[in-house]
Parts: structure tokens; C-alpha cells; sequence
């Protein structure tokens, strides 16, 4: 069918201009909807939109304001209890000798180290630019996905962040939030696909490749650590904005309550994956890194 031929299907005293692209029915200019490729009908958009988490800076973002303020917070108390207060790098104070990330350490059943080597930097300008990209990031996605989500989503990262750097440079001592921020990059990728942006028009894309490619030219940077994080952090948002569409069991799975957290349950799975793979079988191999 041509629109040339046709009049709208919601106004049939209106000369049609173009297709939806979506259901082919015509629409006049104005019930056409600008999408990502071409234009779409007012219904279509609204079954889309049903499908996909909406973008939203009204929410609060509380988790966000936390963890940049916890992140800010531990740099002052490391700074001036060490007394060690670079503009960048900083040196490997006490305090990093028994919570940063190293494998020896790992290995031998110092397991929180996971955890808080991810709020551990090296000088001001490493804690200001993680605290600075998470909050960017941050306004993003808490809106769309809840406070808890974002949380669960950070601390997923930071596991994917913690095994990263095991596998491949488990003899350095790891610190900093990159791996988890990097994750929320990832995340926020596939989220703004999943909400129809597509891969050329991403400018967090383009953040996270020029960075990667930063990551292996410049020396002292957990390549590691940013890849780990960033493939689990996107694995995680796949799994949290595409739920809704998988089929068969899945889609009836949605409908039943009990079941509905579901797709949380399987993130919180990979991060679960994530730790025992770290404490089982990168750690262990510190001496001869596995990568």
C-alpha cells in the first residue's frame, strides 16, 4: 500500500502522508511519530514503549548521590590519614596494601577485598573523574530503573570489575571504581538500544570505546577491571530492560506474581557467578595470571 493512496487510519477525512513503519498502516502528519528509523504511529509507540524502560531525570537519585559521596568521603579519610594527598597516582599507602584488590591476598581468604578495593583511588583527579562519570551515568539510569535496581546493577559491575582484574593483572594492587562505572556505561548502551537509539547516535558508546582504547595505551590502568565490568555490567542491563520480550516461558512467567523479580533474581545470580569465579579460580592463580 502506498499512503499516496490512502487516507489516515485514525483521521479518514485526512490525506495519509506516510507509513507507519512498524504496522504499514498510513498516517497523516499529525499522528506520525518521529522513531528511531522513520516514523511510527501513535499506537505502535505506545506498544513500544510498554516493552522498553522509559528515560526519567524527575526520580530522585539517592543511591547515585551515596555511592559518589562514599567514594569522595573514603579519598579524604585515606588522604589525610596517610597523609598522602596527590593530584594523580598517589603511591600504595597502608591502607592500600590491606584492602586493595591483589590476588596473593584473595587467594589467601581476604575475600572483602572485592568489594572495597572498589572504593580505594589513587589521587584526586582518579576519584574525581569515577565520582564525576557516576553521577552523569547515574542520572540516567536510577530514574529508569529504581534505587535498588541501580544498586544492584553497581554492585554487579563491581564484581565483573573485581574478576576482570584477577584474571589479568591479579599481582597489581587494584583499586577504584572503574570497573562498576564502567558496567553503568555498558548498561546504559544497551538500554538506550533497547529504547530504540541506535548504536551510531550513542554518545556513552563512543565514551566507552575511546576509553577502552585509553585502557591499553596508558600504563597503570586496569584493562582488567573496565572490560570485566563493562561486559558484566551490560550482560546485567540485557537481562533487566529485555525481559519483557523474551518468550515462551518467560513472557508467562511475567504474568504470574511470584515470579516477576525474576530477571533481579538472575542478576543477582551473575553477580554471585562472578565472586566465586573470582575467589575460585582467578585469585588461586595470581602467581601466573590466567590472561
Amino acid at each position: 500500500m502506498s499512503s499516496r493512496d490512502a487516507s489516515c487510519y485514525r483521521h479518514s477525512d485526512t490525506w495519509a502522508g506516510v507509513l507507519c513503519q512498524r504496522c504499514s498502516r498510513p498516517i497523516c502528519t499529525e499522528c506520525m511519530i518521529t522513531a528511531a528509523v522513520g516514523f511510527q504511529c501513535p499506537e505502535c509507540v505506545a506498544e513500544g514503549r510498554k516493552r522498553t524502560r522509559q528515560w526519567s531525570t524527575a526520580s530522585p537519585i539517592r543511591v547515585t548521590q551515596g555511592l559518589a559521596a562514599a567514594n569522595a568521603l573514603i579519598w579524604i579519610f585515606v588522604a589525610l590519614y596517610t597523609g598522602s594527598l596527590a593530584f594523580w597516582g598517589g603511591g600504595l599507602t597502608e591502607i592500600h596494601y590491606d584492602y586493595a584488590l591483589h590476588g596473593r591476598f584473595v587467594d589467601n581468604g581476604e575475600w572483602w577485598r572485592l568489594v572495597t578495593s572498589a572504593f580505594l583511588h589513587y589521587g584526586l583527579l582518579h576519584m574525581g573523574m569515577n565520582v564525576f562519570i557516576l553521577v552523569l551515568l547515574g542520572r540516567m539510569l536510577e530514574p529508569a530503573i529504581g534505587w535498588w535496581r541501580m544498586l544492584l546493577l553497581y554492585g554487579v559491575s563491581l564484581t565483573g570489575g573485581a574478576l576482570g582484574a584477577l584474571l589479568v593483572e591479579p599481582n597489581g594492587f587494584t583499586a577504584g571504581a572503574s570497573g562498576a562505572v564502567f558496567g553503568l556505561a555498558g548498561a546504559v548502551v544497551i538500554a538506550e538500544r533497547a529504547s530504540g537509539v541506535r548504536w551510531r547516535d550513542s554518545g556513552i558508546l563512543a565514551f566507552l570505546v575511546l576509553n577502552i582504547v585509553i585502557s591499553f595505551l596508558w600504563p597503570n590502568i586496569s584493562i582488567g577491571g573496565h572490560l570485566g565490568g563493562m561486559i558484566v555490567g551490560a550482560i546485567a542491563a540485557v537481562i533487566l530492560w529485555t525481559f519483557p520480550n523474551w518468550t515462551g516461558f518467560i513472557q508467562t512467567a511475567t504474568k504470574i506474581k511470584i515470579l516477576r523479580p525474576l530477571p533481579e533474581v538472575l542478576v543477582l545470580g551473575l553477580g554471585v557467578l562472578c565472586v566465586f569465579l573470582a575467589l575460585a579460580w582467578a585469585a588461586p592463580n595470581w602467581r601466573t595470571p590466567i590472561f
